[in-house]
């Protein structure tokens, strides 16, 4: 079998069409391959912001619509900024916006981008109208930068100095045996002295609570500044060390763009050239959504997105990778469509810059965390200076030198990244560490239908640090896609470490896609051992997956009975020992929306049952409680539950209760109210609002829900619970905020339609909408007979005699009069000449908490003057 594969593609690549650059991609990452297959062309309208643009042909696939993408950016206005090879970005005014130009496809040659894409990269809210057979299309931004604060006055300022959000988070479990484990973290953050602070600390409240990381960050266009706590280090060749100190980044074009990235509060990383240098993938998705980590297309882990709508898996394995490493993401079930999927792949082209560009990265000093001793050892000083140079549009040279807390020597590091063209990149760099020399070397090429990735490190012996192992470590990878269904790949991997070899072989892999419901799949691991894995789609709702390693052979069944309700089952068998270890889940979602999810599980292994359950409510955007119970629960190898603690997903039989509280609190002078910390960053801000119902009314914050909030006149993506709204992410600027007036009950109406709100990075700016009820009234104008008065007036007045609105009652005497507030009224009623010329008549009401209706009025006619 491998030596078939072997020869497979030893024979196919020389002959592959693309196999020696002889077609280069098309507007640098548009796909040229066709998807015309199943395809239905639709003329249509093209409706941008409610504005009729052109008729055009989109086209429709499997219920997936595409718009051609040239003709989108035509008509939005945009503007592609820069390339960075089949990335793009473009200038809004709320921010920049990262699109992969990689996922478009083209149909009749035409590259399209699909609807998905569309809301998922550009914030925009595609529908297709029916009635009008036209695509109607809203964005939340216009093109170009942010506007300037100074030009717009503010409603509402944002604070200058202040502590933005608190983020608390406690858990408690417990075995019933032994003494209750407790655990708090404590987060803060806000604006100080012109910059953003933020800081942590985490233990046992009732023993050592030590601070886990602590900085201030100050930054203009150029220059950016930190203090506090952070990583040492420059490229992964050199060791890294977390130390405490300032760090200093400049860029002589704008460094906004190594600042701006999705990263948790709790995260070090300074400027995003590090973010490959840690080993651990962060997010952001769908609260209590899914997120499935995948290389090369397998699945590796799957966990619940956080009821805070983040997820991270830590400790993966990173720094001599070259797996495809994705995260899927999935609003309820894996049985549907992602709704994203984010590339974590390792890749040099990162480090690159454009021509002409020069980044510098400086700090210093003292190892580990101050304050917190179990750190590492404060006596030892540790500094670095690191610099970028766009040389040529193709080359960009890195130079870098560091005290080694370590070895306590000073260590250099020199390399280039050389790109031979827009489809190959390359990098060489060397170091003297510990006074031994080191270096490793790159190679990527990346081509429509294949591609090929070679990492070589060699470190000798006493590399880095005294007693350090020599390690000369060579990874490989060649994928081929020779069509749509079948993926080849050769896997190799030499490593020797001191004298010993711990791998070496160079093995083939495959997955083929037969048809669009089955996959097959063999790849093997690090051990050499192959796992072999068969996916099936039944239907809609229905995925069955089968896999085999390590003489263990699994079965995963996923059903969705519903949209809130979903049974997973898995087996496991270990042919060996034939031990069955079987588990079923049941996951429920009480609500409409993603407020509460009720996970229970049962296993079943060698005779003996265990049980476990948790539930998780989000009671508002702020504020989560999440318990779990588990009893003799014994997992299977592919089950990842999402559970509080890691205790109840493990093999050991016994008993576990956890309870886990997370508030997330932003403050201003009004006070505290829910936020999600995670969307307050350095870079960006947010705001943040209740819906207030002023007046009393038989309607409650549970009928305001999910009203939308209009950011700029658009309508934005935004987690809302009883009337109170969060808005995150958001690039400085002033943003005009105003409620869906369609949205919201036909009783209740908004005082003030919008609001100037400004928004300052690393600050929440609270604002309270008032809401009032309106109610009216309806009735008849009669004469004493009981017909009605054509035309007649009737005036309203308050309890201070004021005239509040006037109307007309129309030919059979009927009126109506709206918008008006709980309170006692007065109504004056006449003939059409108006109450001063003839009869009249006035009435009493009062609005409780509805509108009154059969208000009949019979006007008198006035005695004629007497006559002397």
């Amino acid at each position: 079998m491998r030596v078939l594969l072997c020869l497979v593609l030893t024979l196919f690549l020389p002959f592959h069409p693309l196999a020696a650059g002889s077609e280069k991609e098309s507007g640098a990452g548009v796909p040229k391959r066709q998807e015309l297959s199943g395809t239905e062309p639709l003329l249509v309208g093209l409706y941008i912001n409610n504005r009729l643009e052109k008729e055009e042909t989109i086209y429709r696939k499997k219920n997936e619509y595409w718009i051609p993408f040239s003709l989108f950016l035509e008509k939005t206005g945009l503007k592609e900024d820069h390339r960075s090879g089949t990335i793009a970005t473009y200038s809004t005014s709320l921010g920049v916006i990262s699109f992969d130009t990689a996922s478009l496809k083209e149909f009749d040659t035409i590259p399209c981008i699909s609807f998905l894409d569309l809301a998922r990269y550009f914030l925009a809210s595609p529908e297709f109208n029916q009635p009008l057979f036209a695509v109607m299309l809203t964005t939340a931004w216009t093109p170009g930068l942010p506007r300037n604060i100074q030009k717009t006055r503010a409603d509402v300022i944002a604070p200058e100095t202040s502590l933005s959000f608190i983020g608390i988070e406690t858990r408690a479990s417990s075995d019933f045996s032994t003494i209750l484990s407790k655990n708090l973290q404590l987060t803060g953050g806000g604006r100080m002295l012109g910059g953003v602070w933020d800081a942590s600390a985490a233990g046992d409240p009732s023993a050592k609570f030590l601070p886990a990381r602590y900085h201030w960050t100050s930054f203009n266009n150029n220059l950016a500044i930190r203090l506090g706590t952070g990583y040492s280090g420059s490229y992964s060749l050199m060791r890294t060390s977390t130390f405490t100190g300032v760090q200093v980044g400049w860029n002589n074009r704008s460094i906004i763009r190594q600042l701006d990235m999705e990263q948790n509060n709790g995260s070090e990383v300074f400027l995003n050239i590090d973010t490959n240098q840690l080993r651990r993938l962060e997010g952001s998705g769908p609260q209590a959504g899914i997120a499935e980590l995948r290389f090369d297309g397998e699945v590796f882990a799957r966990q619940r997105i956080g009821l805070d709508g983040q997820f991270l898996f830590d400790n993966v394995r990173m720094t001599s990778d070259l797996r495809k490493t994705e995260v899927y993401i999935y609003e309820r079930s894996i049985n549907e469509k992602p709704v994203k999927v984010i590339d974590f792949s390792q890749s040099i082209s990162g480090r690159a810059l454009p021509q002409g560009e020069l980044l510098i990265k400086s700090g210093i000093g003292k190892n580990g965390v101050l304050l917190n001793p179990l750190s590492g050892d404060p006596e030892t000083v540790t500094g670095f200076t690191s610099l970028l140079y766009g040389a040529h549009e193709r080359v960009t040279v890195e130079a870098a030198i560091e005290q080694n807390p370590y070895s306590r020597q000073t260590d250099l590091l020199f390399g280039t990244i050389y790109s031979p063209g827009s489809n190959w990149m390359a990098a060489v760099y060397g170091a003297n560490a510990n006074n031994r020399l080191g270096g490793d070397a790159r190679l990527e090429g990346h081509y429509r239908y294949w591609n090929m990735l070679y990492w070589g490190t060699f470190r000798p012996a006493d590399f880095s640090a005294d007693n350090q192992e020599k390690d000369f470590n060579h990874s490989f990878r060649w994928s081929v896609n020779p069509s749509r269904k079948l993926a080849l790949q050769l896997i190799g991997h030499h490593e020797k470490v001191g004298d010993s070899l711990t791998h070496s072989y160079l093995l083939p892999a495959f997955a083929a896609y037969p048809s669009s419901r089955i996959s097959l799949s063999a790849t093997p691991d690090d051990t050499q051992s192959y796992r072999y894995e068969a996916g099936f789609r039944i239907g809609d709702h229905n995925t069955l997956r089968t896999i085999y390693q390590n003489r263990v052979a699994s079965l995963d069944y996923l059903h969705d009975i519903s949209e809130h309700l979903n049974v997973r089952a898995i087996n496991d068998y270990a042919i060996a020992s034939k031990l069955n270890l079987a588990n079923l889940i049941i996951d429920w979602y009480p609500r409409e929306r993603n407020q509460d999810i009720v996970e229970t599980a049962i296993s079943s292994a060698d005779g003996a049952f265990g049980i476990a359950g948790s539930w998780n409510r989000s009671i508002n955007t702020g504020f989560r409680l999440a318990m779990q119970y588990a009893w003799n629960m014994k997992n299977a190898g592919s089950l990842n539950m999402g559970s509080i603690l890691s205790a109840a997903a493990g093999t050991a039989p016994g008993k576990n209760i956890s309870l886990s509280l997370s508030w997330d609190l932003g403050w201003s002078n009004n006070g505290l109210f829910p936020i999600n910390r995670n969307a307050v960053t350095l870079t960006r801000g947010a705001v943040a609002g209740t819906l207030d119902i002023g007046n009393d009314t038989k309607l409650s914050s549970a009928d305001i829900n999910n009203i939308s909030i209009l950011l700029n006149a658009r309508q934005v993506r935004q987690q809302q619970v009883n009337g109170s709204f969060f808005i995150g992410s958001l690039p400085p600027g002033i943003y005009a905020v105003s409620v869906d007036p369609e949205k919201l009950p036909m009783q209740l109406v908004v005082d003030q339609q919008e609001k100037k709100v400004e928004v300052k990075n690393g600050a929440v700016t609270a604002l309270t909408i008032p809401i009032h009820s309106e109610f009216g009234i309806a009735g008849q104008i009669k004469d004493p007979e009981g017909k009605g008065i054509a035309c007649a007036t009737v005036i309203i007045a308050g309890q201070d005699n004021n005239t509040l609105l006037k109307t007309t009652a129309n030919q059979f005497g009927y009126y109506r009069a709206d918008t008006l507030r709980k309170g006692r009224y007065q109504l004056t009623a006449g003939s059409s000449d108006g109450p001063a010329s003839g009869p009249l008549a006035k009435e009493s009401f009062t609005i409780k908490d509805d509108d009154i209706f059969n208000l009949d009025i019979i006007l008198s006619p006035i005695d004629p003057p007497s006559k002397k």
